[in-house]
């Protein structure tokens, strides 16, 4: 290991103006403040696996009763991207976006790669935040269009 991939990951935090609080040596977490939610990144150095592992609080409690819906709505969201997966974690009722990274060496991967892969980590839960709440919170929902709330509008107004 030539760069601890945590200390890469700071060094963007920070230069982001971030707040972040640096776990160990293998671990951050950072406050994605700029988006509505407040989603809570936590970065993991996985070095004996070879492997940096992202995963994104999106900040939406899912009670019990709501579990069966928002599966389902999982499992629907989960067919439509291509890297990472969104997943129930039940023990908190939270809703996180999971994404690891093998590499091989550490100096494949540079602050500009760890920029870019949290950019397309806060796309992929912007887009899909909305369909997660209305599903969550609208307990007489009982078969919710997913086409219809991931239709993503193009052209001019």
């Amino acid at each position: 290991m030539d760069a601890n991939l945590i200390d890469i990951t700071e060094s963007f935090a920070a230069k982001m103006d971030l707040s972040f609080s640096r776990i160990d040596s293998n671990e951050i977490t950072i406050l994605l403040k700029e988006q509505h939610p407040g989603y809570i990144l936590s970065v993991i150095l996985k070095s004996d696996y070879d492997i940096i592992y992202f995963s994104c609080d999106i900040n939406i409690y899912v009670p019990a009763n709501r579990y069966v819906a928002i599966t389902d709505a999982i499992v629907k969201t989960n067919e439509r991207i291509w890297l990472g997966h969104f997943d129930l974690i039940s023990s908190v009722s939270r809703i996180v976006y999971s994404l690891a990274i093998p590499f091989i060496s550490s100096q494949l991967i540079n602050e500009e790669i760890i920029e870019s892969t949290i950019q397309m980590i806060t796309d992929e839960c912007n887009r899909f935040y909305n369909y997660f709440f209305i599903v969550v919170q609208n307990e007489k929902l009982f078969d919710i269009s997913s086409n219809t709330l991931f239709l993503e509008s193009a052209g001019e107004a």
